[in-house]
């Protein structure tokens, strides 16, 4: 049986804390949804009864009829980088610690079960689809122990350090903190901003399915896409 658009928007709330996850009414029930980082990814003609967005301050009223749900807060802090402890599970990182800065909740600290600096690289871009840049650290043996973090700056870069972090996994590079990861000894991988928010879009996809039996789910942009 397919879901409503209210349980679909109540497991949204309770899964990703999204406050208010519904934006626009549409049918009671939801056979197809369509999830997509922001409207432009859509097709001017989509067949679906509802649409989720990461940034839906721009659906105005395109695609009229459907139900729009929205989560950006939330899906950056649990699919993304930052405290993504899906991803986590996802590449079997074990020893998994939250890692709080100015008393915020930036991201987490974990062993990869990899034990080279190759192989954890190779494991990282087989799941993600690849990379923006990347770099070992030194010396580049030992045991790794990584941070994923949702912000890149010298002040979080020598924190990492000190709680023996050897490979820092942000989202995008960031040039004014490049002499603090070198000078700290610091691995680095950009994973890429848009790469970890499309990771996090087919996670979400998958575990609504896993929730709602009766529900099709199509992530865009997809240009073979079939409705799963």
């Amino acid at each position: 049986m397919p879901p409503t658009l209210t349980q679909l928007a109540d497991w949204l709330r309770t899964e990703l804390d999204e406050p208010e996850p519904l934006r626009r009414d549409g049918p009671p029930e939801v056979r197809r949804l369509a999830l997509a980082l922001e409207p432009a990814d859509l097709p001017p003609a989509l067949e679906a009864d509802a649409l989720f967005l990461h940034r839906a301050r721009r659906v105005g009223s395109h695609w009229p009829g459907r139900g729009v749900l929205a989560a950006h807060d939330g899906f950056d802090a649990r699919l993304t980088t930052g405290p993504n402890r899906r991803l986590a599970r996802t590449l079997g990182w074990t020893d998994v610690e939250e890692v709080t800065w100015e008393g915020r909740l930036v991201g987490l600290a974990a062993a990869p079960p990899q034990g080279d600096w190759q192989a954890f690289r190779a494991a990282l871009q087989a799941e993600l689809g690849g990379e923006d840049t990347s770099w070992p650290p030194e010396p580049p043996a030992g045991p790794l122990r990584l941070a994923l973090m949702n912000a890149m700056n010298p002040a979080l870069l020598g924190a990492a350090a000190q709680q023996g972090v050897r490979v820092y996994l942000t989202g995008e590079l960031r040039p004014s903190a490049v002499g603090a990861a070198r000078a700290h000894g610091l691995g680095v991988v950009a994973l890429g901003h848009r790469r970890t928010e499309l990771w996090g879009l087919r996670q979400l996809a998958r575990e609504l399915r896993a929730a709602f039996p009766g529900l099709q789910t199509g992530v865009f942009p997809d240009p073979g896409f079939n409705f799963d």
